[in-house]
């Protein structure tokens, strides 16, 4: 019986092992770029305001409407607290500068 419990002991630590190398190597190894976490703060209100920006002034056209529209509306809400709104705004108005586009 106790060598029964000392074989899926040993079986059961070695697959552990063997688990977390696997995660080691693939991670360690992947040269794929870390993603990015993107969260609801006010930074990222800001780099996301900072991207509007330089995506404006590189734009060979006006941006359309909807993007002013957007963009003002996002940097009020996050400017007012209201971050994860205004995140949505700003990274929609992102989008739209990026695809060169509006939605009709």
């Amino acid at each position: 019986m106790l060598r029964d419990m000392d074989f899926w002991v040993t079986r059961a630590v070695g697959f552990g092992l063997l688990l977390v190398s696997g995660v080691l190597v693939s991670s360690a190894g992947g040269g794929s770029p870390p993603s990015v976490v993107t969260t609801d703060t006010p930074e990222y209100c800001q780099k996301l305001i900072d991207r509007i920006s330089q995506e404006i002034q590189v734009a060979s056209a006006p941006p359309p409407v909807e993007v002013a529209s957007l963009s003002t509306e996002g940097k009020r809400m996050c400017n007012d607290g209201l971050t994860r709104g205004g995140v949505l705004r700003l990274r929609r108005a992102l989008l739209i500068l990026e695809q060169g586009t509006a939605t009709p």
